[in-house]
């Protein structure tokens, strides 16, 4: 038998009564409206969310078409499902939903690793100014690591494409833009598979030696510095896609 629990929302029923029904997937317009109702604030963060029962009979759907509805939300990283006690809106959205939305799209989309790196190009000489203009003295700690990491896994390669990877989300951590730091960590995890996939293939040692020439502009305080250093440093990303291509197309023997 379905309890109610109490709801902070007050009046939740003239609320969730305002929802008007396409016909298309019912659980996804449902996920929907609630969705909008959160980013309009109209559902606060933290609030309680009326049980299954309760927002079935506002909605006049079953129960099934709600609980989808909430499955979708919580997978959409808006909603917690507490066991026995309801479920509420989330008082923070994590960032890695957003990073693993962007790893989805590329994975399961038409996305190619040209698109990728036509992006990082764009995105990484800026991030490389932003860090070097904010980065904070635990950042430059960071980073100082992960360039040594980079260096010594350079020639003793498992763990070299985790520690490029987490040298670039460094740089973005310390642009202090979370809007950032969320895009590009989408980005970086799928150029990470890809580097792992491809490490034999591509291998370039200016690609390594750029990583300590962008962190010595950083700790410079040197902007300009820093964006042409991952200019640079891109050239030679471009450079292992190519090759990785010239062998991909070369004939097998």
């Amino acid at each position: 038998m379905d309890s109610d629990p109490p709801s902070d929302l007050g009046a939740d029923s003239d609320v969730f009564q305002m929802l008007r029904l396409r016909r298309q997937t019912l659980h996804e317009q449902i996920a929907d409206a609630i969705q909008d109702m959160i980013a309009s604030q109209r559902l606060q963060r933290g609030s309680q969310l009326p049980s299954e029962r309760k927002l079935a009979e506002m909605l006049g759907v079953n129960r099934a078409t709600v609980r989808e509805a909430i499955h979708l939300l919580e997978q959409r990283g808006l909603v917690e499902m507490r066991v026995g006690n309801g479920t509420y809106v989330f008082n923070v959205l994590s960032p890695t939903l957003v990073a693993d939305s962007i790893a989805r799209l590329f994975t399961f989309g038409d996305s190619s690793h040209e698109e990728l790196l036509t992006l990082r190009e764009i995105l990484e000489p800026e991030v490389a100014t932003l860090a070097a203009r904010h980065a904070r003295p635990e950042d430059l700690v960071r980073l100082g690591k992960l360039v040594d990491l980079i260096e010594y896994t350079f020639y003793h390669p498992p763990g070299y494409a985790k520690n490029d990877m987490a040298f670039h989300e460094a740089l973005t951590v310390a642009t202090g833009n979370s809007l950032i730091i969320a895009i590009a960590a989408g980005l970086h995890r799928v150029n990470q598979a890809w580097m792992e996939r491809q490490h034999e293939a591509a291998h370039y040692e200016d690609g390594c030696l750029s990583h300590r020439k962008i962190y010595d502009a950083i700790v410079a305080r040197d902007p300009g510095r820093a964006r042409e250093a991952m200019r640079f440093h891109m050239t030679t990303s471009r450079g292992t896609l190519e090759l990785v291509r010239a062998r991909q197309a070369a004939p097998k023997h």
